[in-house]
């Protein structure tokens, strides 16, 4: 019999098994209560148990030879000739690691760098004479302990069911899932299309209505007219006919859109429970999660000598697999980072008048549509000035523009990458370390992210997440000639933006929305795309409200269209680097409209937005070449800020064409771009008589003064280091190059 067919349930009941051994020796380690304590052990000794079995069934020798040493500890355990100290407690949870590292291995077919005999020799030896599989297993006659259920291993002991009522479980595969959750999600826009088909029906109806009423005054208007006999007959069978004709279009068209009503009808309420009952498929409780988080509050506490508690909240909240797989890494940054730097130390804590054991909380509740995460500690919490300090320090902003921040902006600091409040970047964590990789996968999700912390009473930190990423509430919205969609869940709100409301506030349109001053730019403008602000030609425009309520910014469109559910098709790898487009959504027509990213917009807004439209002088136009996404986005941003118009280009080869399309006053370039670098660049543009004078900025890594040498001599104007880099040094050179 082929047993490679069972590998893959193996790893993934060993995997669970693992979590109930490191909740179970957790709940062991804080457990005071006897019944709680006992309870605990018999789960953990089935799980071992069931490893050990298992893996000898399939030949897996050495997962099962380490599962029996680990067996025989927790057996001496269960008997009471052993108790759990530390030292054991470490010893158990580093073998359960190996047995889960030799388990994917060995079902991968490749060797795993574990020594199995070494983690056996070094656990702690036998209490007694060694304890055999058998003895251990067997359960005491009068109380036998019973098995937890199959999806939830660390659930306490529940009765056996009746036979014949248990509730049955099979395995599927989760890409076959996600081909049943998208065909569902078909199903959906299919609905679409009955509706806009339901609505043509009652157009036709009241196109038969009216052409009914035309007939009586047709009719009406005969009458007054005078004919011969032979006539007036002949008016009257045509007019008879076309009585008859209408009352049968009246009929069948009434007729038929009632029917094709209720078929919508019951359409739309079987689509709405399968979309329902396979998307419950793919849903998991979040404990999934939260399944590894004791564990590393524990080892992270040791490790760093303080005493801190965790606890966990609304496990049961259930969010989409992929939602899940894509949060468990931000959410486990976050607790590191709380420990490692939001509590401190026992006596810190004294001094401070705290309990010495710090709090880490981790809750989840649903609201509507959306899942809401919150990560708080009672430690530290960020100082908004101490921040803006470190920002100087790092060269992120300059003094005189970290005086102007709010604490709000001052924390949203931490977000920006390789911001750092640690004075020792260690291997645990760095409060803002990563924070921009945190923010960067909440936006992809289409979440949002918001910190909130008080001076010595904590942070916290809440993330935004939607149920799934499959179909969403998206927005319908015109802007100049096309149509876009928004995600629901990314914006909170619409709103009129009166012409008469807008005050200039550092060179940029706003308005004050509830106490807050809000930036207000056209849609249009933020995506490049062709059309005039909707406040040129008229009093009022509708607005979106999008980026977090701190921060929001306001949207210009030309109308709101419709609001709706909607499947999201990805837009392959032509265009998966766009990153303001989330993907592409169909319409009950058919056609295809993009959906945007409004977070990312927002953010490009508060940092780019152009100036005023009723500025006289031409802004200098401005090309930036650079083939990376984060360095040019950066570099633009800072540009637009600053007043000029820019255009981005990939890479040395995309630039020189733009270039010999249009005008530009100057040019900032990358040095290492593929098809054609800097140098190249800047050489091949001298030797073109309509470019030779263009002022060239090089901006790379390469910070040898032979580099610089190189980029002097073929032609560039200035060079600057990214490692000594300066946005204010920048726009000084490229003021000086444009002569003002």
């Amino acid at each position: 019999m082929d047993l490679t067919s069972f590998y893959n349930q193996f790893r993934e009941e060993t995997t669970e098994n693992m979590r109930v051994l490191g909740d179970g020796l957790l709940t062991l380690e804080g457990a005071e209560d006897e019944a709680v304590r006992r309870a605990a052990i018999d789960r953990i000794f089935r799980a071992m148990h069931t490893i050990k079995g298992s893996a000898r069934m399939l030949g897996f020798e050495a997962v099962g030879r380490l599962a029996h040493a680990l067996e025989s500890l927790l057996g001496e355990l269960r008997q009471g000739q052993r108790s759990l100290d530390r030292p054991l407690a470490d010893a158990l949870l580093a073998a359960g690691d190996a047995i889960l590292v030799l388990t994917v291995a060995t079902v991968e077919g490749r060797p795993a760098p574990v020594d199995v005999d070494a983690i056996i020799a070094g656990l702690p030896p036998p209490t007694a004479a060694p304890a055999t599989a058998p003895a251990a297993a067997a359960p005491t006659p009068a109380s036998p302990p019973t098995p937890a259920p199959a999806n939830d291993s660390s659930a306490p002991p529940s009765p056996t069911p009746a036979r014949g009522t248990a509730r049955q479980t099979v395995r599927v595969r989760v890409d076959r899932l996600d081909r049943m959750l998208n065909l569902a999600g078909e199903l959906v826009v299919g609905q679409q299309v009955l509706v806009t088909h339901a609505e043509q029906l009652t157009a036709l109806q009241q196109l038969v209505e009216r052409q009914g009423r035309a007939l009586v005054a047709l009719e009406s208007e005969l009458d007054r007219l005078r004919f011969s006999t032979a006539q007036r007959h002949s008016i009257d069978v045509r007019l008879q006919d076309l009585r008859v004709a209408a009352d049968a279009a009246r009929t069948l068209a009434q007729h038929q859109g009632e029917r094709f009503a209720r078929h919508a009808s019951q359409h739309e309420q079987l689509v709405q429970d399968l979309e329902q009952e396979v998307m419950a498929a793919r849903l998991l409780p979040i404990a999934t999660v939260y399944a590894g988080l004791p564990r590393t509050v524990r080892d992270l506490a040791q490790a760093t000598g303080k005493q801190a508690r965790l606890e966990l909240h609304g496990e049961s909240v259930e969010l989409d697999r992929k939602v899940l797989e894509l949060i468990n890494d931000p959410l486990l940054h976050l607790v590191r980072n709380a420990l490692d730097h939001g509590i401190e130390s026992p006596s810190e804590r004294q001094a401070a008048g705290k309990n010495p054991q710090g709090l880490v909380e981790v809750s989840a509740e649903t609201t509507g549509g959306e899942v809401r995460v919150t990560i708080s500690d009672d430690g530290r919490g960020l100082d908004p000035e101490r921040l803006r300090e470190r920002a100087i320090r790092l060269g992120m902003i300059v003094a005189s523009a970290a005086t102007t921040l709010s604490d709000v902006d001052a924390l949203d600091l931490i977000f920006q990458p390789g911001f750092s409040t640690a004075a020792l970047v260690t291997d645990i964590s760095g409060r803002g370390v990563g924070m921009d990789v945190v923010r960067t996968n909440l936006t992809e999700l289409g979440g949002q992210v918001r910190v909130e912390s008080q001076v010595g009473q904590g942070t916290r930190i809440v993330l935004t997440l939607p149920l799934t990423l499959v179909t969403t509430r998206v927005l319908l919205v015109q802007v100049g000639r096309s149509t876009f969609a928004i995600p629901a869940g990314g914006c909170y709100g619409t709103i009129w933006v009166q012409r008469s409301q807008l005050r200039p506030l550092e060179g940029q349109p706003t308005i004050e929305i509830e106490g807050r001053t809000v930036v207000v730019l056209p849609l249009a403008d933020l995506l490049g795309v062709e059309g005039t602000s909707p406040l040129a030609q008229r009093t009022r425009a509708p607005a979106v409200l999008a980026g977090s309520v701190q921060r929001p910014v306001a949207m210009l469109v030309d109308a709101l269209l419709d609001e709706r559910e909607a499947v999201v098709k990805p837009l392959g790898t032509l265009l998966e680097a766009q990153k303001r487009y989330g993907g592409a959504v169909q319409l009950g027509d058919g056609g295809l409209v993009l959906l945007l990213n409004p977070l990312l917009l927002a953010h490009v807004a508060r940092v780019s937005a152009p100036p005023p439209p009723t500025e006289a002088r031409r802004r200098s136009r401005l090309l930036v070449a650079d083939d990376s996404f984060t360095t040019r986005e950066l570099i633009r941003s800072i540009l637009q800020s600053a007043g000029y118009e820019v255009t981005a280009a990939v890479d040395g080869t995309d630039a020189l064409d733009r270039l010999r399309a249009q005008p530009y006053d100057l040019l900032v370039s990358d040095v290492e771009m593929p098809r054609l670098d800097g140098f190249q660049l800047t050489a091949r543009l001298r030797e073109e008589p309509a470019l030779r004078d263009l002022p060239v900025v090089l901006i790379t890594s390469l910070a040898s003064e032979e580099h610089r040498r190189r980029g002097l001599e073929a032609g560039a104007q200035a060079y600057i280091v990214k490692s000594q880099f300066n946005q204010e040094s920048l726009l000084d050179v490229i003021r000086q190059l444009l002569g003002g």
